[in-house]
């Protein structure tokens, strides 16, 4: 009987979000409404389908006691133990990741219609960019499980030394991670002469970068900019193609300050210490727990709601506020090195070409880890002491 019902739970989570996605996103389509607000509302969807999918599975699993299950069919698999562990997140996780894959390709194929953006296979798409983000997730756990569970006992039962390896771990994340991001999608050459003038603007701002690449295939209209490496040997900064052939000179150039900008703020080792503060907030809490005689691994319920909860806290309330500050200090460098107008134009300009409102809503921007288009030149003219 249990059987059937965490079957029933996996085929009702795998099916109902993203069919509840594919009505939604053809709603949002034929309303008549500016590309914008279509977009941003699809975006809306999308957001809630995935949170609707996590409360649809998790607490349904937990109390099937889909854990147990989970172990007893695991145990009896002849492999290594590192193995065991990955095989029992897999049984336990596919079926929430084929419906956040199948939500976001709803999501995808009703976006194209909105934004006439090519994308030839869809499916593919979707799968490349999720490889992206749960690639170098499970390759860390790997890693991580594997130091855990073949090194002493004597080491790995201090938390300290637990901390020293995972500050390691990310760290190394943070040095070697743009080896893969630069290996990964679709890359086009920058005119040679662009190039070696945004390259000669770097040095003339005292900072290293490896190089400057172009990403994105023509017909994906994404504009978007990112700098990746602590180390600066193994520093890149990111433009897509479709950012690229729609800005001009001196906007690119206000894009490039900014990223110059997380450079000289340190925001890059930021990122990696809030990385770090994670595992420091994670034991804090633990420790705090034992001494209030509150036995975290007593239940799942409480263990998987005490995780949850200090997981978004950390993630929304510390981390994307951290970040959000950053980017305004980011943007003020840009605006004081290239200029207050071309920056301003570049920030309207990312707004307009990815089809998204100047004012976004809260839960926008802490997603997305960056403040509203309006906001950020609202902050720039008040320093600029102009009227917003």
């Amino acid at each position: 009987m249990k059987e059937i019902s965490l079957i029933l739970v996996s085929i009702a989570t795998v099916l109902v979000p993203p069919i509840i996605m594919r009505y939604w996103g053809r709603k949002i389509l034929r309303e008549e409404l500016p590309k914008k607000e279509k977009n941003y509302n699809l975006l809306k969807a999308e957001v809630i389908c995935i949170f609707g999918a996590f409360i649809l599975y998790f607490p349904a699993m937990i109390a099937l006691g889909a854990l147990d299950w989970a172990s007893d069919v695991v145990d009896k698999l002849p492999l290594p133990e590192i193995f065991k562990v990955f095989a029992f997140a897999a049984i336990l996780l596919f079926p929430l990741l084929l419906s956040i894959f199948l939500i976001i390709y709803e999501t995808v194929k009703v976006g194209v219609n909105i934004t006439e953006e090519k994308i030839e296979n869809p499916k593919k798409e979707v799968l490349k960019a999720l490889a992206l983000i749960l690639g170098p997730i499970i390759g860390f756990a790997f890693i991580w499980l594997l130091l855990m569970l073949y090194l002493p006992e004597s080491l790995t039962s201090k938390w300290w030394f637990d901390l020293l390896v995972y500050s390691i771990l990310i760290l190394a994340f943070f040095a070697l991670f743009p080896l893969i991001l630069i290996r990964v999608g679709t890359r086009s050459e920058l005119d040679p002469e662009l190039k070696a003038e945004l390259m000669r603007f770097c040095e003339e701002q005292g900072v290293k970068v490896r190089d400057i690449i172009v990403k994105g295939k023509p017909g994906q209209k994404l504009a978007n900019a990112m700098v990746t490496g602590i180390i600066p040997r193994y520093r890149y900064v990111v433009l897509t193609r479709y950012l690229v052939d729609n800005f001009e000179e001196d906007e690119i150039k206000a894009v490039l300050a900014h990223e110059i900008g997380h450079i000289k703020g340190k925001h890059l080792w930021i990122n990696a210490a809030l990385s770090i503060g994670w595992f420091l907030f994670w034991i804090g809490l633990i420790y705090i727990l034992h001494k209030f005689n509150v036995q975290l691994f007593s239940s799942p319920w409480i263990f998987f709601g005490v995780f949850f909860f200090a997981f978004y806290f950390w993630l929304f309330v510390i981390e994307s506020r951290i970040s959000i500050r950053n980017e305004f200090k980011a943007d003020e460098f840009a605006a004081n090195v290239v200029g207050l107008e071309p920056t301003l134009r570049a920030l309207k300009k990312l707004a307009e070409l990815n089809l998204l409102p100047e004012k976004t809503g809260k839960w926008f921007n802490l997603l997305n880890r960056h403040p509203s288009i309006e906001k950020r030149v609202e902050h720039l003219k008040r320093l600029a002491n102009l009227e917003p």
